[in-house]
């Protein structure tokens, strides 16, 4: 995979919160081995099934991974934001990823190669707690996820799934939520397991009770006192 340096540019392990605390000289070998790389909207980080070399993260825009069924259908795993790590695969040995990344807005990422990786952390074992941070990060928020699609209906999935966006990237706006990104039916579909058909009857309704709200470019207002109704 073809990265650039980022040696000319400002430190970039600050978009990343497990770095934020680390001591300046663990920061800057990190900053040394870390390289950058712009993706264009609707363009491929990875592909499920390639041998994953890099630790990675998001450093702007948006990315979803998702994996696809023998019958070719997608189910979206996770839509990742700046700072999140993207893929940790390669860190505890050489294997293949396990979803697909994609683009869904203009986004660059951060690469750090699980060689140079591993090398650094035997020399500074902050580093290697950062990443065990961000590990039992990933563990936590995965089990969340499942807990969330597990014996619910349609409408209880989405009202968890937007809340959970709201969490993870929305702005306070009066006693509503902006969720700055935007998020297709078929999108929303594919992150809750269910169709696109199903995601419009309950986006409907949702509106129907003000529980969300669109505005005119398509974004999503979301208030999280109703929405937590329809999970109850």
């Amino acid at each position: 995979m073809a990265v650039q340096s980022i040696l000319s540019q400002p430190d970039l392990t600050s978009i990343v919160p497990a770095f934020r605390d680390l001591p300046p000289e663990e920061r800057r070998a990190l900053s040394d081995i870390l390289s950058v790389r712009r993706y264009r909207k609707e363009s491929y980080i990875f592909i499920e099934g390639e041998d994953s070399e890099f630790v990675s993260f998001v450093l702007d825009g948006a990315i979803r991974t998702f994996r696809t069924s023998a019958d070719g259908q997608e189910q979206t795993l996770r839509m990742v934001r700046p700072g999140d790590v993207l893929a940790l695969s390669g860190l505890f040995g050489a294997e293949p990823y396990v979803a697909s990344a994609e683009a869904t807005e203009a986004s660059t990422v951060a690469f750090i190669q699980t060689r140079a990786l591993r090398a650094l952390i035997q020399r500074h074992a902050a580093v290697g707690w950062a990443f065990l941070q961000i590990y039992g990060q990933r563990l936590r928020e995965a089990q969340e996820q499942m807990a969330e699609l597990s014996g619910r209906d349609a409408s209880q999935k989405l009202a968890a799934a937007l809340l959970r966006l709201g969490e993870e990237s929305g702005v306070p706006d009066g006693r509503a939520i902006f969720v700055p990104q935007h998020f297709t039916h078929r999108q929303l579909a594919q992150l809750i397991g269910c169709s696109r058909e199903t995601v419009t009857r309950v986006l409907r309704e949702f509106r129907q009770d003000r529980s969300v709200d669109l505005d005119p470019d398509g974004h999503l207002r979301i208030d999280p006192d109703r929405l937590q109704r329809h999970i109850a």
